[in-house]
């Protein structure tokens, strides 16, 4: 076995990039890469990513036809604009609700909240204040609340990416596809609506290596820095993953890595990796229950783990910053 594999450098390009909705909506595309690595972006900004929240909340008088534990969710659920990096603002910020009735509508512009004015996010586009809860005159409503940061949420309401189109493979298959429709006057619309996403770029071993990134921010923090921000977290993700005890089992050469952290997106990812490398001869990885944290990773190898984990550290790390750089 040769050491080619540990020296090959990942050929990763941004090709195109733009930013529009005064930089909460941002889209850029990805090449040079495996699927598990987009994936795991798209993971990270749809579940994966610190929020700051709405907690503790305490009614203290409610009259109201909405029951106590109702009005609780409703106040937990309210957008905060706040980043989870103002720990200051976090740990000593309080959100009143003083409501007499004497206002049918209630708004967030209704909330007194200390430490900053604007706790409570507006509508990101109209910049208007969000509707809460209606009221009849005769109903009171006194609650107190507090902030908190939730390790594991989003910031995201669209993160998404497709397979991009090579176009020039695209143009053999439509020619190819209305060769074998001859005669048929809405063939072409027929591909260009159903089939043209099948042609999408591939590399050498005909795995697609190009996606079409799209992610739009609820409005606390820009879209390109949090697609910046799902990167470092996933390779923070996996250098906790290296970290982590070899178990040396029975047969030889063959190992496993036991943690609580990472789950699909790590375990997948490291498995593409070690395959794609060739330094493994056999790679799997399981989350034994979807209710518990818990991934192992299995792989046969000649080489010690330690090199295994080395190259793994170092492959996801090369990618994360450099795409971070790209971006």
């Amino acid at each position: 076995m040769t050491d080619t594999a540990t020296t090959t450098t990942m050929s990763i390009e941004i090709p195109g990039k733009s930013t529009t909705m005064n930089g909460f909506k941002y889209s850029f595309e990805l090449k040079g890469v495996p699927p598990q690595f987009a994936n795991g972006i798209r993971r990270i900004l749809l579940n994966e990513m610190p929020v700051v929240e709405v907690t503790n909340v305490s009614i203290q008088t409610n009259t109201t036809l909405m029951p106590n534990e109702m009005l609780t969710l409703r106040t937990e659920l309210l957008p905060v604009n706040v980043r989870p990096t103002e720990e200051d603002l976090i740990r000593t910020a309080k959100i009143t609700l003083h409501a007499d009735g004497t206002k049918p509508r209630i708004y967030t512009s209704d909330f007194v909240t200390t430490g900053r004015n604007d706790i409570l996010l507006k509508d990101r586009d109209l910049g208007t204040p969000l509707f809460f809860m209606k009221m009849k005159p005769d109903e009171t409503i006194h609650l107190t609340a507090g902030l908190r940061v939730n390790p594991s949420s989003s910031h995201v309401c669209v993160a998404t990416y497709f397979y991009h189109v090579d176009e020039e493979r695209a143009q053999e298959d439509l020619d190819e596809f209305l060769e074998d429709n001859e005669g048929w006057d809405e063939a072409e619309q027929v591909f260009n609506n159903f089939y043209r996403q099948r042609s999408y770029a591939k590399d050498e071993k005909g795995r697609p290596n190009w996606f079409d990134f799209t992610v739009e921010s609820i409005g606390v923090i820009p879209a390109r820095e949090l697609v910046k921000d799902a990167l470092q977290i996933l390779k923070k993700g996996v250098i906790e993953w290296t970290s982590n005890d070899i178990i040396r089992e029975k047969e030889e050469n063959v190992y496993k890595i036991t943690t609580d952290v990472g789950g699909h997106t790590v375990g997948s990812l490291v498995q593409a990796l070690l395959y794609d490398s060739g330094l493994c001869q056999f790679v799997s990885y399981d989350v034994p229950h979807p209710l518990r944290t818990e991934m192992n990773v299995r792989f046969l190898t000649p080489r010690t783990p330690e090199e295994i984990l080395a190259f793994v550290k170092t492959k996801i790390t090369e990618l994360c910053d450099t795409a971070v750089s790209l971006l």
